[in-house]
């Protein structure tokens, strides 16, 4: 299995790479640093309405589309990144794609652990520490025929910067989702105190996967592949990709493991409302509603600590008579399982 460890880390080159591999028909294992941060978005996430594009556009953030799934998430350095190319079919790539990621997750798991962080795998594709707090998100998927796995050690990671790229319509949960994360997420430095250096992990990295690969021969990035992922950053990050019609808004925002944010606009007589829920371990932690201009707040606080479901907001959810709705409109835009 060749590995290739790419000296231009600049812009997009990091997440472009692997996409460029699999597009030019060949398989490896790339490991690299990003030299900046940047926001990826999942495939079918919604750019509308997830991240903010404003404070992005700013802060000189650059947004762009990956071709595999999960969420969207922060990139940049700090981050050392494993992106694994296979072709398919291969011996390495199982049938259920969580025994893919129970087998290809022990190196990463390895690497944390030979840096004092104790981790373990939370189905299906979670690394986390002892006590729960996720750190290292993976993904996986299908391009040109090339199962990819993607996923990266965390050696620092700024949570400032993450809460400050979601987009929400009601700024009073931001408090809450800032301490969610730095709750729910946790990095090398933040349980050991030291921070490795990429080269360090690097290497460990590419001891950890040699058995699972059957061995790795390192190669210098040849021309093909570093043109391709040039062409391929500047794709992802076009409007074209970013702001695409196969996108989805999501039901949910996951924040991590058993933390999700559920945002809703709602058409009322007097002009939209937007109400914004924090959910977490499935009952709700945070509620707010946003109103029309010129129209009437309503307190929410009754639906603090009840289950998220259609029995307990019946019983909890207040008169909304003077928004012009009923319980039952504003409960099935809460419950809708996607729009």
């Amino acid at each position: 299995m060749q590995l290739f460890e790419p000296s231009d880390n600049s812009g997009l080159l990091p997440i472009a790479y692997f996409h460029a591999l699999a597009r030019l028909g060949a398989e490896g294992l790339i490991l690299i640093e990003p030299a900046r941060s940047f926001v990826s978005l999942g495939t079918f996430d919604d750019a509308a309405t997830t991240v903010d594009r404003d404070y992005c556009r700013d802060h000189g953030i650059p947004v762009m589309r990956r071709e595999t799934g999960g969420g969207m998430v922060l990139l940049g350095p700090g981050q050392i990144f494993y992106t694994l190319v296979l072709k398919r079919p291969h011996a390495l790539v199982p049938s259920r794609v969580d025994d893919a990621y129970r087998h290809l997750s022990q190196a990463p798991i390895e690497v944390y652990r030979r840096f004092g962080v104790a981790a373990r795998l939370r189905p299906i594709n979670d690394i986390v520490t002892t006590t729960g707090r996720k750190i290292g998100g993976q993904g996986a998927g299908d391009i040109h025929g090339h199962f990819c796995f993607v996923g990266s050690i965390l050696v620092d990671f700024d949570t400032d910067l993450m809460q400050r790229i979601v987009r929400l319509p009601d700024e009073g949960l931001r408090p809450a989702l800032k301490t969610a994360l730095e709750e729910g997420l946790s990095c090398v430095h933040a349980e050991t105190g030291s921070r490795p250096s990429a080269q360090a992990v690097k290497a460990a990295l590419a001891e950890a996967f040699a058995p699972l690969v059957g061995g790795l021969q390192p190669r210098p990035v040849p021309a093909c592949l570093m043109a391709r992922a040039r062409e391929v950053a500047q794709e992802l990050s076009s409007a074209g990709v970013v702001d695409g019609e196969e996108t989805r808004p999501r039901p949910l925002f996951k924040v991590h493991e058993g933390l999700y944010l559920c945002q809703r606009a709602i058409a009322a007589p007097g002009g939209t409302i937007t109400i914004s829920l924090a959910i977490r371990d499935q009952r709700i932690a945070a509620a707010s509603l946003l109103p029309a201009p010129g129209a009437t707040g309503l307190d929410l606080s009754a639906l603090i600590g009840r289950s998220f479901d259609r029995e307990a907001l019946a019983l909890a959810l207040p008169d909304v008579s003077a928004l012009g709705l009923d319980r039952e409109d504003i409960i099935a835009a809460l419950l809708a399982p996607g729009r």
